[in-house]
């Protein structure tokens, strides 16, 4: 707990009214609890300040704010909430000892962040994020969450340009750091693929004299990393992962199911044999990963296994749901790159029966946007898909690189209730259908309106 004249303190603020205890933070009226002290965040479409009074309606101890407001509750008046939640975040942070770790990569972070969390919270109490809290917004609210009975923190980590990552790492202060790997992802934001390695290296940049960073051989940037995190950790230790047989933590054997996956998994002389409840091979590899970042934690061998044996996959995120007819559907809608849809293909690829692939656009690649969108179609041609369903808006042309990519068999839905029609007459039990697209496709829409839930609703003629 802290009080807010401690707080106003720390980040530099003007108290108005009394210093009263807060136990925790919130940046969201509609969920915030009674002792809770709420930072009014001036975003692109809502301003928290509308929201001061509701909070104090709902029990705020007080609030943050840039301009004070004309509600019966004390509040700090500071000069930027978002920069002021951060500085409350990193003194927070600084009050506590156990071994902190922050996941980045282009490719699988809260998969790696979920595994990992499950393998440290058999070993004791684990902070994690509670969904994909990894901007300027989520990791200082994660932070806040540290408790003494807290013996690990897991932190992810994102980015859409240039020093968003070195200011997160500032504040989280990991003790171990990973990049799990870099493709083509915010291009537009990042520049190259070059860039954006660059962009991911700052995660070593917030690390004390000492630290581990967790290095995947597989991924052609792994010397750059290293060379980085050498200059910025002078005491620091590497550990390497991945499929090679020169790996410090290794996976061998792996056998991709359709529902999920087994390998041998390597840590030095150890083995264990793994069967993973999440498909696909590039999940294999982010197990391997968050066995390396436990390894290095203290994990045993035996957590480890058990802890990604038991892992719950996230929603959006290559999740199996029934669909309409009996048909199954992969709900992959959360977000999507070039190479994050590729391993989903691969996924739909082991199904037996008809598969249909559902894609949204993919968002922030820049002039590169027609080459990754053709590239992609070509592949799920490659992989003998059967049928490719496109969602694109009437003044984008990505989606038909899709559909160029691919050829005959592919259309496109330019809004989603006549996608959603389609698909409805073009399912049934022997059909599986993976649905994927960047967050600003909305690709859930689709999932909802093909899921088992939807047979109460009125059927589209076909």
């Amino acid at each position: 707990m802290m009080t807010l004249s401690e707080a106003s303190e720390l980040v530099g603020g003007c108290l108005h009214g009394d210093g009263a205890l807060f136990e925790s933070v919130s940046i969201d009226s509609r969920t915030l609890r009674p002792g809770e002290l709420f930072v009014a965040i001036k975003g692109e479409y809502s301003n928290g300040h509308d929201f001061v009074a509701s909070s104090a309606e709902s029990g705020a101890a007080g609030a943050m704010v840039m301009t004070l407001q004309p509600a019966p509750i004390p509040q700090i008046r500071v000069d930027d909430t978002t920069r002021s939640l951060g500085v409350l975040a990193r003194n927070w942070r600084e009050r506590f000892t156990m071994p902190v770790v922050a996941i980045t990569g282009s490719n699988g972070k809260t998969t790696v962040t979920r595994l990992v969390a499950s393998i440290l919270s058999r070993m004791g109490k684990c902070l994690s994020p509670k969904k994909s809290f990894n901007n300027q917004w989520g990791v200082p609210l994660t932070l806040l969450g540290l408790r003494d009975t807290h013996r690990y923190a897991v932190i992810e980590m994102g980015t859409n340009g240039p020093g968003e990552i070195r200011y997160l790492s500032s504040l989280a202060r990991p003790t171990i750091a990973i990049i799990n790997n870099v493709s083509p992802a915010h291009v537009a934001g990042l520049g190259d693929v070059e860039q954006i390695s660059r962009a991911k290296s700052e995660i070593f940049s917030g690390m004390k004299e000492s630290g581990t960073a967790i290095i995947n051989l597989d991924d052609r940037f792994h010397s750059d990393w290293c060379r980085c995190f050498r200059s910025e950790v002078r005491q620091g230790t590497i550990l390497t992962f991945g499929s090679s047989p020169q790996a410090d933590v290794r996976h061998e054997n792996p056998v991709v199911g359709w529902s999920g996956s087994e390998f041998d998994l390597h840590i030095g002389q150890d083995r264990a044999h793994v069967t993973l409840p999440l498909p696909g091979l590039h999940n294999i590899s982010n197990a391997t990963a968050s066995a390396a970042i436990a390894h290095a934690a203290g994990a045993d061998l035996g957590s480890i296994r058990r802890g990604l044996e038991s892992v719950v996959g996230a929603p959006g995120r290559l999740r199996r749901v029934a669909g309409i007819n009996g048909a199954e559907v992969i709900d992959d809608s959360y977000n999507a790159n070039p190479r994050s849809i590729m391993a989903a293909i691969d996924v739909l690829a082991g199904f037996q029966g008809r598969k249909i692939l559902v894609l949204g656009e993919m968002a922030e690649l820049g002039v590169t946007g027609p080459e990754h969108h053709r590239e992609v179609g070509a592949y799920a041609r490659k992989r003998r898909i059967d049928a490719l369903y496109c969602l694109g808006e009437e003044h984008s042309k990505l989606s038909g690189f899709y559909v160029d990519g691919f050829g005959q068999g592919a259309g496109k839905s330019l809004d989603a209730e006549s996608l959603i029609s389609r698909l409805r007459c073009d399912m049934d039990a022997n059909t599986a259908v993976l649905v994927k697209g960047s967050r600003s496709s909305r690709m859930e829409r689709i999932v909802a309106g093909i899921a088992d839930e939807a047979r109460n609703r009125v059927d589209s003629p076909c």
